[in-house]
């Protein structure tokens, strides 16, 4: 990449209001005309997202806008932090319009953060109500600014036979730095950023990480000159800027992965890591002991499982590390040791799969029992729905060992979901001496992890869904 030495910004002025159904292209090869300029080829048109917007008729009034109760309640909790900052107010029914606009609200203090459907993370959703006629009418961004500056930049080269760039900015603020700047938010003929790694700097070594926003610095730069006020300069050229034509290019490559992302606090990115972290652990545990507060802290996030007819007929029992636990252990462990027998197994194998079975649970800090209480089981005289009604309960109380094995994961605990209960019903519920009701399922062993699990495979996506083919 050669740069100049000179980089000219040019303010096209006379630029009309613009109204819904106007068209650009031609406003703006009027503009130039009147200003003296005729398009080149590695031109760089940056148009404010105001008047795309205004063309494109995505402007609301707010009076006719009705609050939710969420706009409401964010109205109430805004407005008290806003006037602490000397910050204006904001009507409920703006709120409202960002709500309708966003696509996640990511935080809400003195300001609104938001997500917008283009993956943007900006205030308001980006709406503005500066620069556009009427009290109570508010501009929203363009439902895709890739695609109106790539209509731009094609009716422009029909035209002139230029080769030249398209880029829409708005004025977005920052996360550490006070003040808003000019941010593409879309693009047509110009790469969203440019890669300098492998480059060489003025000492002769290799570029590792250096990554430019190019869009971003030159969506600033015109900003110096369409200004945020009076100055109505809402088109700039930009000439003299060395760089690369690309025809296939979209705003998305600049936005970073939210996985990446260490400054945005995301709900989402956060559960998605939960469930992909959570593993089935039979290693060996650290020497460490779990405070029992802890386990009946995920215990509680447990209950909140859905079950069938919110019956909720989980029920836990907490086994620590004593000599009830360890007989139990020993007579399920025999139990095992028989039925492998009657399987035919080899000697070999039975001892080598109860004594590992044994270690695993005798070595976890906190053994997790889980049984289904066929109490509040609905009761039918017809056996086929009776079974149906106990298969309700078992789906139930496996929603909640989902629940538990996610609320560990949490704590930064290891677990394993093993089913052995089903193999040793009676002698768990003799040993242990549980009601009558009770059928064991499931126990949890739970302990602080001394290695990490390797990511095991899943299946395709098309192999888990079936396409009915009517």
């Amino acid at each position: 990449m050669n740069f100049k030495d000179e980089i000219k910004i040019i303010g096209l002025k006379e630029i009309p209001l613009i109204k819904k159904g106007d068209n650009i292209p031609e406003i703006l090869m009027y503009a130039l005309n009147r200003n003296g300029l005729t398009l080149q080829d590695g031109d760089i048109i940056v148009i404010a997202q105001t008047i795309i917007s205004k063309c494109n008729g995505r402007t609301r009034n707010l009076t006719e806008i009705i609050p939710s109760e969420k706009a409401l309640e964010i109205y109430k909790s805004l407005t008290q932090k806003a006037k602490i900052h000397g910050l204006p107010e904001k009507k409920p029914e703006l709120i409202q319009a960002i709500l309708d606009e966003a696509k996640k609200i990511v935080k809400y203090e003195h300001v609104l953060i938001t997500e917008t459907n283009h993956g943007f993370i900006c205030a308001d959703a980006g709406i503005d109500k500066s620069n556009i006629e009427g009290e109570e009418i508010i501009t929203l961004l363009p439902e895709n600014p890739d695609k109106d500056a790539e209509k731009i930049r094609k009716i422009l080269k029909n035209k002139t036979k230029k080769e030249i760039a398209i880029i829409i900015s708005d004025s977005f603020g920052r996360p550490f730095r006070v003040g808003a700047i000019g941010t593409a938010i879309g693009v047509s003929g110009i790469n969203p950023i440019l890669d300098m790694r492998g480059k060489k700097d003025l000492f002769g070594y290799e570029l590792q990480t250096t990554i430019i926003g190019q869009v971003d610095s030159l969506s600033a730069a015109a900003q110096l000159v369409m200004g945020e006020s009076d100055e109505g300069i809402p088109i700039v050229l930009i000439r003299g800027y060395n760089f690369e034509f690309n025809e296939k290019t979209t705003i998305k490559s600049i936005l970073r992965k939210k996985e990446d992302d260490l400054f945005l606090d995301n709900e989402e990115i956060n559960m998605n890591k939960l469930l992909k972290n959570r593993r089935s652990y039979k290693l060996m545990f650290a020497a460490r002991s779990i405070r029992k507060n802890i386990i009946e802290e995920c215990i509680e996030l447990a209950q909140w499982a859905p079950s069938a007819h919110n019956g909720q007929f989980w029920r836990y029992i907490i086994l620590e590390r004593d000599k009830l636990r360890e007989s139990l252990i020993e007579k399920m462990n025999e139990k095992l040791r028989i039925d492998l027998e009657k399987d035919g197994k080899s000697k070999g194998f039975i001892k080598s799969k109860v004594e590992k079975t044994r270690m695993n649970f005798f070595n976890a800090p906190t053994l997790i029992l889980l049984c289904l209480d066929t109490l509040d089981l609905e009761k039918y005289a017809d056996p086929e729905r009776a079974q149906n009604e106990f298969i309700l309960g078992i789906q139930s109380i496996s929603s909640s060992a989902t629940y538990l094995l996610l609320a560990l994961e949490m704590k930064k605990l290891a677990a394993c979901w093993y089913c052995a209960p089903l193999f040793a019903k009676d002698i768990i519920k003799e040993s242990l001496n549980l009601p009558e009701t009770y059928i064991p399922m499931a126990f949890f062993t739970v302990g602080y992890p001394l290695k990490p699990i390797q990511t095991p495979k899943r299946k395709k996506l098309k192999e888990i869904i079936f396409e009915l083919n009517n």
